[in-house]
């Protein structure tokens, strides 16, 4: 069957393949699965937050307390993994292990044979040693402090507060696709087809070299969206078997969710 001049006319309007834009904030993703593994980042990113607020007012506290004071006796030398000095102490205090090691500096290795009673410093909240005591004289424990570790801190901060945002509004936009059950349909031509090749670096002894395609449609609307001016490129990703299907300048029917923009159908008129 030809197409008349009206259709013509509307094919002939349809933007530049090039000009379409393939990124977009929209997953595409089913909304349950966008709702729960959304969810599941959300709750992490919150921990991760949850648990670097609750330092800074811990390392806080700590800072204006006095330490937790705990007796013990060295009971053995050794080296970590880095080759640093450790000393291995016995405690005597109720509610602590029965030893702990400690990484130390090496002149405090030397300083403290086994045997020399110790009082250990302990941060009161954090509950984490930072200090050595033995005969008047003091041993600060590498990479500690009173008030906690506040590079580690921030950065835990950091990563939650970026890790947050995207998963938190994907979770969103998957449960209001999963509320209202109500999905778009539009019609438009379609502007222009992808197939972009994803391909993983091989590791030698390890994992093969794999290849994944990636195919996509961009749909030129016949009507503006509400609160738009002019029609819109919707742009889907699909299966390889629906891309072949269709070529640019097809008028098609579209049916998808309002947020994710899951695509469900998409049938030739």
């Amino acid at each position: 069957m030809q197409k008349g001049p009206e259709a013509d006319d509307e094919t002939g309007r349809l933007v530049e393949s090039e000009a379409v834009s393939w990124w977009s904030w929209r997953p595409g993703a089913r909304p349950v699965r966008a709702f729960l593994f959304g969810g599941l980042l959300s709750l992490l990113a919150l921990f991760l937050l949850t648990n670097a607020v609750a330092t800074l007012i811990a390392g806080a506290l700590d800072s204006a307390s006095a330490p937790l004071r705990v007796q013990g006796i060295v009971g053995g030398h050794s080296k970590d993994t880095l080759g640093s000095p450790q000393l291995t102490i016995h405690l005597t205090r109720p509610g602590f292990p029965e030893s702990i090691t400690l990484v130390v500096a090496h002149a405090t290795s030397t300083a403290l044979a086994n045997g020399t009673p110790v009082v250990i410093d302990y941060a009161p909240h954090q509950r984490t040693p930072y200090a050595l005591e033995s005969n008047g004289q003091r041993y600060l424990l590498p990479g500690t402090s009173v008030s906690g570790n506040l590079f580690e801190t921030l950065a835990l901060s950091l990563f939650g507060l970026l890790l947050l945002p995207y998963p938190l509004l994907t979770s969103i936009w998957g449960w209001r696709d999963l509320r209202t059950r109500q999905n778009c349909q539009r019609t438009g031509y379609i502007v222009a087809l992808r197939a972009a090749r994803q391909s993983t670096t091989r590791t030698p002894g390890l994992v093969p070299r794999t290849t994944h395609t990636w195919h996509g449609i961009a749909i030129q609307t016949e009507n503006a969206s509400p609160g738009l001016a002019e029609p819109e490129i919707l742009t889907f990703g699909v299966r390889e078997d629906i891309y072949r299907v269709f070529k640019r300048g097809d008028h098609v029917q579209v049916t998808y969710s309002p947020h994710l923009r899951h695509l469900y159908t998409v049938t030739k008129i």
